[in-house]
């Protein structure tokens, strides 16, 4: 008697016979032990490397990387970020988010287009008819509102 197999299809566990399941599972196992060998180093005669993988020299694809072996190399790695500075920084955009919703459309128009959209001030000058010089005032009266919405100096 053979053994009763399933096979999984939209969330339902489908009964097949062990032949079906085998034949379904192939392509899913040889996948995965081609990636089990592609993590696997070899010697300089292509034999599989019997040493510690954690402790090897060699790179393969999957294989897990150490800051140390970039440092070796002449990569600069940037030091790990301060999580209490990434808070602070991810409060300080929520609050000019808000701060920007009480902007005016036209003052709202204007950091878009200088901020976001990277474009000039004579560009967007030349866009709405007026000075670049009139456009810089504007930016910084907009700039000193919303540091005032925010409370900051």
């Amino acid at each position: 008697m053979e053994n009763q197999c399933f096979i999984e299809i939209d969330s339902e566990q489908i009964p097949v016979t062990e032949e079906v399941y085998r034949a379904y599972k192939r392509p899913l196992w040889a996948e995965h032990k081609r990636k089990e060998r592609a993590k696997r180093c070899r010697d300089e005669n292509g034999f599989r490397c019997t040493k510690d993988c954690r402790t090897c020299e060699k790179s393969r694809e999957g294989s897990i990387l150490s800051l140390d072996k970039f440092n070796d190399e002449g990569y600069e790695v940037a030091d790990s970020v301060d999580l209490a500075e990434l808070v602070a920084d991810k409060l300080l955009l929520e609050q000019l988010v808000d701060a920007l919703d009480d902007l005016d459309p036209d003052e709202r128009s204007l950091i878009s287009a200088l901020f976001y959209n990277d474009r000039t001030e004579r560009d967007y000058a030349s866009e709405v008819g007026i000075s670049h010089q009139a456009v810089g005032k504007r930016k910084q009266k907009v700039i000193e509102k919303l540091r005032s919405i925010m409370g900051v100096k």
